[in-house]
């Protein structure tokens, strides 16, 4: 059961949207089964992920990671960096509007 939650949030840790197929297959179990194992990965904390059941494809949001590398702090500051990009995006437009006033 361990092994089997390892690898579903390995698999959540590399991708944000997971078919159920690559799922059953890394779990080695039925495609019937995936929702219950995203489930006890929810359940247990590792992970926060929805399921798209016409898709049949899980969505994840947030998983715990084994290690934290060199590849994942890379890939926190291209999300860091998007996001800075974003809100600096925000600041501007109230400002253009008239809305916030300059500190």
């Amino acid at each position: 059961k361990n092994m089997c939650l390892l690898s579903l949030v390995s698999l959540a840790a590399e991708h944000e949207e997971i078919p159920y197929s690559v799922i059953a297959s890394t779990l080695e179990i039925k495609d019937e089964e995936v929702e219950q194992w995203v489930i006890t990965g929810v359940s247990s904390g590792l992970m926060e992920a929805k399921m798209d059941q016409l898709r049949k494809v899980v969505l994840v949001e947030r998983c715990v990671v084994r290690q934290f590398g060199t590849n994942e702090w890379a890939a926190l500051k291209v999300r860091l960096d998007a996001w800075k990009t974003n809100v600096r995006g925000v600041l501007d437009a109230l400002k253009n509007s008239g809305n916030l006033s300059v500190q």
